[in-house]
């Protein structure tokens, strides 16, 4: 198998070279979020590389070619990755590359974009056994996997270096008989594995992630790329899985503001499936959604005065409540629940037509009142407010 490979030498030098590899095993998986397929991945292991290319949907179409170089004992020693856009395949200049080299208890990281002339370099602390995390890759989790069942190990912990990131992610493995529960930020993914740590399948639901993963023999990633990037260039891009938005809405004197993310149904289950009942929702994705008033507002019969807070939701099979919470800024899976303002029922009606995306919307009504909405699948939550 002939890869085209951009390395980063030295920290102002690129080279292209010429890598074969004779595989001894092969693999590939596929990424789904809902009914969308959002990325694919092929791979192929011997005993001393990882070699892949995997195709990203998202937000625009690109195509990343890999090689990790693996030491004595199994581990990650040294990651190279080039990444390209998605229509022009394995050609041509690319978007950006990325180095990761691991030693003891640090990875020096090196990134460059196209057209820089410089090298971005730094040195991010880690554990032995650190493993770099390209996004929607999911042979790095298998590498894991791997890692625990050649030192027999019943849990591990594993440093996830992201390029671009100056700090490790720490992640814990607990290895079963056919399985790993994988700790992805607090929440948990279940990866269904062979005897020797090979990943079948990979569910992520319970994680902010919502992808299920299926591995397949093997995928024609190059022309996938392709074929992503020219649906993409007819007007097809798939976009920001959850793109942000911003409500901005004046009541009487007072500014009322919502920002939030927006992801999609997909064709899932929303209320009592992606977002369970009985526990606390970040009313939308990614980032904590924000809400500042200007003025102090009466809302659910409890005054809230004027600043910045999150707002959060706890749905029922029954019903619903919105959380304004005091601390903001903070990522949506860093809820506190010590910080809470107030607690008020939400009322529940029935959508007359789906809502594919995610929606919230502050409806005027009369001089100093309002109403807000929350809208997704059949279901939509509101609450009226007054301002002061």
């Amino acid at each position: 198998m002939r890869r085209l490979v951009t390395a980063l030498a030295a920290p102002a030098l690129l080279v292209v070279t010429a890598v074969h590899v004779q595989a001894q095993e092969r693999g590939a998986f596929v990424v789904r979020l809902g009914n969308d397929t959002v990325a694919v991945e092929r791979f192929a292991r011997t005993d001393t590389r990882l070699e892949g290319d995997v195709v990203s949907r998202t937000p625009r179409t690109t195509i990343t070619h890999y090689v990790a170089t693996l030491g004595r004992d199994g581990r990650i020693t040294r990651y190279e990755a080039a990444t390209y856009a998605g229509a022009a395949g394995l050609g041509g200049q690319p978007m950006r590359n990325a180095v990761v080299t691991v030693a003891g208890d640090t990875a020096v990281v090196q990134l460059r974009r196209q057209g820089s002339d410089s090298t971005m370099t730094m040195k991010v602390p880690v554990r032995p056994g650190a493993v770099p995390m390209p996004p929607l890759t999911f042979a790095f989790y298998e590498q894991m996997a791997r890692q625990a069942r050649r030192e027999k190990r019943d849990s591990m912990m594993v440093d996830m270096v992201f390029p671009g990131s100056r700090k490790a992610t720490p992640t814990t493995l607990v290895m079963r008989r056919d399985s790993a529960v994988i700790d992805l930020f607090g929440l948990p993914a279940t990866a269904r594995l062979d005897n020797i740590g090979r990943v079948l399948n990979f569910d992520g639901r319970q994680t902010t992630d919502k992808v299920l993963v299926d591995r397949l023999p093997d995928v024609n990633a190059d022309s996938l790329a392709r074929v992503f990037g020219a649906r993409e260039a007819a007007g097809g891009a798939l976009g920001q899985l959850s793109p942000r938005d911003t409500v901005h809405v004046m009541i009487g004197n007072a500014m009322v503001m919502v920002d939030y993310g927006r992801p999609h149904q997909r064709g899932r289950t929303i209320f009592g499936g992606i977002v369970p009942y009985g526990q606390v929702w970040r009313t939308g994705a990614n980032a904590a959604t924000q809400f500042m008033v200007d003025h102090p507002i009466t809302i659910g019969g409890t005054a809230v005065p004027a600043g910045t807070y999150t707002l959060w939701t706890l749905p029922t099979a029954t019903g619903a409540q919105l959380i304004i919470n005091k601390q903001h800024g903070q990522w949506g899976t860093e809820y506190d629940p010590a910080q809470d303002l107030v607690r008020v029922p939400l009322t529940r009606t029935a959508l007359a037509a789906p809502v594919e995306q995610f929606t919230m919307t502050v409806e005027p009504s009369g001089a100093s009142g309002g109403t807000l909405r929350l809208q997704w699948e059949g279901t939509e939550y509101s609450i009226p407010f007054t301002v002061q």
